[in-house]
């Protein structure tokens, strides 16, 4: 990406921002939309009811963050537009590896809560910096929905947290090799 900058303190420091602002728009976008199917295709290979469930009600939240970032592009005067994020599709393909080296239980349910996590905290992180820079750039509308998005994959690790310390990583840590 080949942003402009000049001279500090320049109107072109913000059209600079404002173009970092919609290259991120136009990444989480594919994240969320990469992430449909994908979690689509994880919840076929976890054995835990408890990770399945948040997973398949996060994947409707997934929809949801899809429709909200469509309004955020028409708020902002832009098309929806996507623009593959390398590292989320790294951790989706690096899911693929993870099912492929273990068997179904445990320890398998433990690596896909790790991979998850890596994955959500990309997000919090994407969601995170999109809101600092759109309550910079004043684009107040955008600021709440992106808040919204962000405290639901907040919500989604501190669950994931929760299970993972609860009982599996435990069961993960007993299984025989």
């Amino acid at each position: 990406m080949q942003l402009n900058i000049k001279h500090p303190g320049t109107v072109d420091e913000v059209t600079a921002l404002r173009t970092l602002f919609e290259e991120y728009l136009r990444q989480v976008y594919w994240t969320e939309r990469a992430l449909a199917p994908a979690f689509t295709n994880l919840i076929t290979y976890i054995s835990s009811k408890d990770i399945v469930k948040m997973l398949t009600e996060h994947l409707s939240r997934t929809l949801i963050q899809t429709n909200r970032l469509e309004r955020i592009f028409e708020s902002i005067g832009i098309p929806p537009d996507e623009k593959k994020f390398d590292a989320i599709d790294s951790l989706i393909n690096e899911a693929d590896v993870l099912i492929g080296q273990t068997v179904p239980g445990a320890v398998r349910d433990a690596a896909i809560i790790a991979n998850l996590q890596h994955i959500i905290h990309c997000e919090i992180a994407s969601y995170g910096t999109l809101k600092s820079f759109a309550f910079t750039l004043k684009e107040e509308d955008v600021v709440g929905m992106l808040e919204q998005s962000l405290q639901e994959e907040k919500d989604l690790d501190l669950k994931l947290s929760v299970i993972a310390e609860a009982y599996i990583n435990d069961e993960a840590a007993n299984k025989e090799f």
